[in-house]
């Protein structure tokens, strides 16, 4: 009797000695992942390489009344791999992002967050987070994943500005945990994916049954919602506290070729709805730069809602140059399209198009 209870506890310090060997060597390798990772985001775009990255800065400065305005920040960085998806062709169509970096700032208080990836299968390996308050108060977090997004190991601190952090248990603060921080990761992931790789979704080309504005009238307010547009957009490039997105993208689309540049903005407002107010994105810019070829769009959305009223598209290429405007109705009708090219097209695309942008605007502000 005596005998089989010693195997017993002896099977489970080896168990557990296993486990903990396990857990150790996953920790230790994900570690010198990071490390790699890290290397890799301070060679971006050196040694003559082109650099591979995203940036998204959400600028949503809101006036709380007149003696206090809220400024919240975000800056995202993305980092990502151009690999072949044919090995016997240059062409770089196949994409890993293998780090997430968060920087965001509202009236004093700070929040910075790292997210690694799995270089290799694309999975969350690792989380990072601190957190500190206008009074000084700080929070760190560091959590640990396998392969099907179980927890591995967790380390908490806390302290404050000055003093140091040290380590405490992971229910002695509130301010995030294992489960929230994948979401986050996942949520960021969707919002790169978004950008990169839009849903194009047909249904935002459907168009509606209804009465229509006659078309005169309705080009008027087309003119005049652009004009106005545009200078809510350069009072917005002065204010203290814009109200913009601003997505940096620099990709490559061949092993040897230059780098491209794509550069969207968003502009939008608060608007009141039924019983609160809401953000409203009224214009988007997407210009993109690639050696001798330059192509600038611009989307802008109807005063109530995010239909496309009117959409502009020129491209430049050597010494070809070449312009599309698009003017809809409100049943999403193109009513009139102007083009010195052969093909005009109805705005199919451009209202497609125009809905990938709304998806990413409400991921980034409505959720």
């Amino acid at each position: 009797m005596m005998r089989n209870i010693f195997v017993v506890l002896g099977c489970c310090l080896i168990s557990l000695t296993i486990q903990a060997q396990s857990k150790a060597d996953q920790v230790k390798h994900i570690r010198l992942v990071y490390a790699e990772a890290k290397q890799k985001v301070a060679d971006n775009g050196k040694d003559g390489k082109a650099p591979i990255d995203m940036h998204i800065l959400v600028n949503d400065g809101t006036v709380v009344d007149e003696d206090f305005e809220l400024d919240n920040v975000t800056s995202l960085y993305y980092y990502f791999d151009k690999m072949k998806k044919d090995p016997n062709t240059d062409l770089l169509d196949s994409v890993k992002c293998y780090l997430i970096i968060e920087d965001y700032t509202s009236h004093g208080h700070t929040r910075y967050r790292e997210f690694l990836f799995d270089p290799d299968k694309g999975h969350l390996l690792f989380a990072f987070m601190k957190g500190e308050t206008d009074a000084g108060f700080i929070v760190e977090t560091r959590f640990y994943y396998d392969a099907k997004g179980n927890l591995i190991d967790q380390i908490h601190k806390t302290g404050n500005e000055g003093l140091g952090v040290s380590e405490v248990e992971p229910d002695s603060h509130s301010w995030n945990d294992a489960e929230g921080e994948k979401k986050t990761g996942d949520y960021f992931l969707d919002v790169f994916n978004g950008i990169l790789f839009p849903n194009s979704d047909f249904s935002a080309a459907s168009e509606r049954s209804g009465k229509a504005t006659p078309k005169a009238e309705r080009m008027k307010f087309i003119r005049e919602t652009y004009a106005q547009a545009k200078q809510k957009i350069e009072l917005d490039k002065q204010a203290g506290l814009p109200r913009n997105i601003q997505v940096t993208i620099h990709d490559q689309r061949f092993e040897v070729s230059p780098p491209v540049t794509r550069e969207i903005n968003y502009y939008f407002e608060d608007v009141m709805g039924q019983d609160t107010s809401e953000k409203h994105c009224y214009f988007v810019s997407d210009h993109t730069s690639f050696m001798g070829f330059d192509r600038y769009c611009e989307y802008l959305f109807d005063t109530k809602s995010h239909d496309l009223i009117f959409s502009y598209d020129r491209g430049r290429e050597e010494d070809e140059e070449r312009e599309w405007r698009y003017y809809f109705n409100e049943n999403r009708k193109c009513i009139e399209a102007k083009s010195e090219a052969e093909e005009i097209g109805d705005g199919l695309s451009e209202k497609m198009a125009a809905k990938d942008y709304v998806d990413t605007f409400r991921k980034l502000i409505c959720e």
